[in-house]
């Protein structure tokens, strides 16, 4: 989204002692507002730790993070499992941290839309994985935030839940905030605008997220699809895009049909 305030991470490097192993090591990233970025990578990548210095709730031992003016949401991995507060009540906690109003109708209208079980009133630290994403999701999502950093957001989540999240993602991107979301792998969300991905600490390479479309012809005559790859004896054609959403209208209008799509980054 054109003029929307952007995350910068500037030469970002990060240890947890003086003599320990960088984390983090020269990170430099662009997150833009009104888009969705995935940060990517497997364990021990440094991807919590980028997402916690990109959310502001850890500190780069070297460079810096730019963030846009405006609250900041932000979903760990996992909530503690020693919390004895309810649902109801910590979602109000963060609530007053974060300076935003009661929010009560909000958190309601969120813990039913994600299909909270059994209900706000049980501690967080007696509910399964899930559930327990569910109210931290909730506490995310509670006002407007500039930038929204979420840890493998899906989580536990029932279909339900995940078809609810991405649609409030969704809703985030469309407001012009800046998502974040952590996993290992781009399909996590086939929506995203761009992915960041981290090897040993290390940029190991960022750009759009790219879908292959196969396409069948469905009229003999169909239009050729520009950067299409045409394989005359399957009739299919594959293409490599960014922008999903526009080739494929421009395909069916054409005379082609969708066949499958695989996310790739």
């Amino acid at each position: 989204m054109s003029g929307v305030a952007e995350v910068r991470v500037e030469r970002v490097r990060k240890r947890y002692s003086r003599s320990g192993r960088w984390v983090l090591d020269g990170i430099d990233a662009t997150l833009p507002g009104g888009a969705v970025t995935l940060v990517v990578g497997g364990n021990g990548s440094g991807k919590t730790t980028l997402l916690r210095t990109v959310a502001g709730a850890s500190t780069p031992s070297a460079g810096r993070v730019v963030r846009p003016r405006g609250p900041v949401g932000y979903v760990p991995e996992r909530l503690p499992a020693e919390l004895r507060m309810t649902a109801r009540q910590y979602v109000r906690h963060m609530a007053r941290l974060r300076r935003l109003p009661d929010g009560a109708e909000r958190a309601a209208s969120l813990f039913d839309r994600l299909g909270l079980r059994p209900g706000p009133d049980v501690p967080v630290g007696g509910l399964s994985r899930g559930n327990s994403q569910k109210v931290a999701l909730t506490q995310a999502l509670l006002g407007p935030t500039a930038v929204l950093v979420l840890d493998e957001p899906y989580g536990g989540l029932d279909p339900a839940a995940a078809q609810a999240l991405t649609a409030l993602l969704l809703d985030a991107r469309t407001a012009g905030t800046a998502v974040v979301l952590g996993g290992h792998d781009p399909a996590v969300f086939p929506a995203a605008d761009a992915v960041v991905r981290l090897a040993d600490g290390r940029l190991a390479g960022s750009g759009p997220v790219r879908t292959r479309l196969v396409l069948r012809r469905r009229d003999p005559a169909a239009v050729p699809v520009a950067g299409g790859s045409w394989d005359p004896g399957r009739g299919l054609l594959t293409v490599l895009t960014a922008d999903p959403d526009a080739v494929l209208r421009e395909a069916l209008a054409g005379g082609w049909s969708f066949v499958e799509g695989l996310v790739r980054s």
